[in-house]
Formats: structure tokens, sequence, C-alpha cells
């Protein structure tokens, strides 16, 4: 056996790097809690936001777009907890409003979408709506420890709020697997596969 013979034999018996397999176990991992975690709270941002947050964006006393139900209902939440902000609506609030109905609701609706059908921009629209929902709540939580006026039902509500927004920031930061390793949506269909029936 020549020298050449047994540099090829060498390298023939390396072993295959782990590196695959363990990145599509991670992938599935990721896959399962954008499913069950993420998914529901992305639905839930696309229902509440335009029902309720989005009251505040008008005056309390003229809102001819939401029913009289949903209305009442704030108003039942403001008094129940103790949420004065809600009460008395400060213009900072209004504003912070604003934004989540005219930017994190559409964002909510896509990060959906990008869920469902493995979306490799999912990534970016779930960073977006993330760091957009920690810098209100940062704004939010500051207001309510500077003033003194946080109740412990308020606790019950802002606290796992803002650890739900926290981790729906990290998984924006986390690398997308959909279009790595052609994950499959919730219609089985692969990613790679649709890509490569529009080539």
């Amino acid at each position: 056996m020549t020298y050449k013979d047994m540099i090829c034999l060498s390298f023939s018996t390396k072993s295959k790097p782990k590196s695959p397999p363990m990145a599509a176990a991670q992938c599935s991992i990721l896959r399962s809690i954008d499913l069950f975690l993420l998914l529901p709270i992305f639905v839930f941002m696309a229902i509440f936001i335009p029902l309720m947050d989005s009251q505040m964006c008008l005056p309390q006393s003229r809102d001819p777009i939401h029913p009289k139900l949903l209305t009442n209902l704030m108003a039942w939440y403001g008094e129940a907890y103790n949420d004065y902000l809600i009460v008395d609506r400060p213009f900072f609030l209004i504003g912070l409003a604003w934004v989540e109905t005219f930017f994190i609701w559409p964002l909510s609706i896509f990060c959906c979408y990008g869920i469902l059908t493995g979306k490799s921009w999912f990534q970016n629209a779930c960073l977006m709506v993330g760091v957009s929902c920690c810098t209100s709540t940062t704004a939010i939580v500051a207001e309510l420890m500077g003033s003194g006026k946080m109740s412990s039902e308020m606790y019950q509500i802002y606290v796992p709020a803002s650890i739900l927004i926290l981790v729906v920031t990290i998984r924006g930061i986390l690398p997308c697997c959909y279009c790595s390793f052609g994950i499959k949506n919730i219609c089985g269909v692969s990613s790679n596969a649709s890509r490569k029936k529009k080539a």
C-alpha cells in the first residue's frame, strides 16, 4: 500500500460530522416553541389589539367603532384591577396604543401566517414585534414603578406579559430553521419543495 493510498484511507474512515442531526433536533425544538407558545401569543395579539387596545386611540365618550360591550369591558378591567392607566388614559399610553394598532397588529397577523406556513422571514417579524413590545412595556413599567401606584392586581397582568414579550424577543434573535432544513408547514408542504416548484 502506497503512502497516497494510506492518506485516502485515513480520510475515508473519518467519522462524518454530527452537526446536521444536532441542528435538526434544535430546529424541531424551535418549531415546537413556535407552534405551542408563540402562535397562541400572536393569535391573542391579533384579536386583542383591534378589540381592546385600539379603544385607547379614540375618545372614551365618542367611540363610533367599538360596541358598548367592549368599552364597558375595558372600563370594568380598569376598575377591577385598579389599572389607573386605563382609567386616566395618559397621552403616552395613547401614543403606544397607536403604535400597537398600526404596527404590532399587522405584524402579529404576519407572524401567525409565517408560523403556519414555515416562512423564512418569520424571525425578522418576530424580532420586530418583540422589540416594539419591549419598548412599550418598559415605558409602562417605568411609569408604574415611578408613580408607586402599581397594585398587586396589576402585577398579575404586567409581569407575565413582560416575560412572554421577552420570550418573543429572544425567539426573534435565534436563527431561523425553516429555510435551512425544509421544515414542513401546517399543510405538510416543505418550504424547499415549494421553492423548487416556483423555480
